[in-house]
């Protein structure tokens, strides 16, 4: 399930990465049974995976998941990061994702030597830094593949860093999580450009967006995943709704939902979700979501409506600034009418924040975490609920899923 996070800004801004300390990815895995042997039959079973606060760091767990992708049980270690990372307050965990077929985890976090990450191989139990001579941003995994992710390189770490005849000038990575191997695919700018890029449903194409920097706006672009044929598709000018980020492609890679972020550098705002289709055009406004904390936009599987997430107190400057003055709520939209609605909030479940949602396979209901802020240095309590996905004149009642999860620095 997803969170939010804060990530260095090196001199410019990037508003996908102007997020709290905390990001949270929304979804559940699949992984064999026992994967740390790795002959015996691929028995599928669902994990739910969270970094937790131990008195030794950041250690990475699971949890057997529900029908409804809550946690079953107390989520159990599998991987610690070693090198007391998680025991500094430079330390912090910036998102978790699991590949989709849930063969590795990705963690991105920050320790005081800059941005790393970490590969989880659940089939040997293994964690390592990947690329190992890098610092970056993990962005996403490719569709349907257990290996290939983006990747934005940002700094080169030791004499084996991955250079191009001797220089360091990236572009987006694709990073192969089994072998390490890198491909290098040019995009429309130096990789500190890069705010955000995603593959669409297919791994034929890839969107990306750049901005040059704070007040600069940003730009949309359209490559295949080779990184050939790229096409700009739009321009958005500086200030408000300036930075295009957080995509998410519709079920039939015929439409991109995305946020537009105020080109500013007060962190957390709100954004706008705007929906578009993969030529560029036919675009339009949907509704008002949380901005910054990088709450991900989830389409329903039925293509019809998505699930994010709003601020519930905008009028409120402090939580501008701060991740733990949010106040948030599960909302959805109609895509065709316009139509927005409040499924969740603080009112149902008595959480600071609501988050996270993530459909049932039929489109008719929405699981999602509320938790109150999390405490970086203890970790905090996630608990996860169910809620009809109708919109309902009368608040709709919500269904507690799971009992509380404890000492999260970030759910799963």
């Amino acid at each position: 399930m997803g969170t939010a996070l804060a990530c260095l800004l090196t001199g410019m801004l990037l508003a996908y990465h102007l997020l709290p300390l905390w990001y949270v990815y929304a979804g559940h895995v699949t992984l064999p049974t026992d994967p740390g042997v790795a002959s015996r039959p691929a028995q599928k079973n669902h994990y739910l995976y969270y970094v937790l606060k131990q008195s030794g760091g950041f250690v990475l767990a699971r949890a057997l998941a529900g029908a409804d992708s809550q946690p079953v049980g107390t989520p159990h270690v599998v991987a610690s990061f070693g090198d007391d990372f998680g025991q500094t307050s430079a330390d912090a965990i910036i998102s978790l994702q699991p590949s989709p077929d849930g063969r590795y985890v990705a963690i991105d976090g920050t320790r005081s030597d800059g941005e790393l990450l970490w590969i989880f191989d659940a089939r040997y139990m293994t964690l390592n830094l990947e690329p190992a001579n890098a610092s970056g941003t993990f962005l996403h995994w490719l569709p349907g593949s257990s290996d290939v992710f983006l990747y934005r390189p940002m700094f080169p770490m030791g004499p084996y860093a991955p250079l191009d005849k001797g220089s360091w000038n990236p572009g987006l990575w694709e990073v192969n999580a089994a072998t390490g191997k890198i491909i290098n695919l040019a995009i429309r700018g130096p990789s500190a450009y890069l705010v955000d890029a995603a593959a669409s449903p297919d791994g034929s194409q890839i969107i990306y967006s750049t901005s040059a920097g704070l007040g600069e706006g940003s730009d949309i672009w359209l490559m295949n995943v080779h990184g050939q044929h790229s096409t700009h598709l739009l321009s958005l000018s500086g200030g408000v709704s300036g930075i295009a980020g957080m995509f998410a492609w519709s079920p039939n890679g015929q439409s991109i939902a995305y946020e537009s972020l105020v080109d500013s550098p007060t962190p957390f705002l709100p954004a706008g979700v705007w929906v578009m289709n993969r030529q560029g055009s036919d675009r339009h406004f949907l509704a008002e979501a949380d901005g910054g904390h990088g709450f991900a936009l989830n389409w329903s599987p039925d293509g019809t409506k998505i699930a994010f997430v709003a601020r519930t107190n905008p009028g409120q400057s402090m939580a501008d600034q701060s991740t733990q003055a949010l106040k948030s709520a599960i909302e959805v939209v109609n895509v065709s009418s316009g139509h927005a609605w409040t499924a969740a909030s603080s009112v149902q479940t008595g959480a600071q924040i609501n988050a996270d949602p993530l459909w049932s396979a039929d489109s008719s209901r929405i699981t999602f975490a509320a938790y109150n802020p999390l405490n970086p240095d203890l970790g905090g309590t996630v608990r996860y609920w169910s809620v009809s996905a109708t919109p309902d004149p009368v608040m709709p009642s919500v269904v507690p899923l799971s009992q509380p999860v404890t000492h999260v620095i970030m759910p799963g």
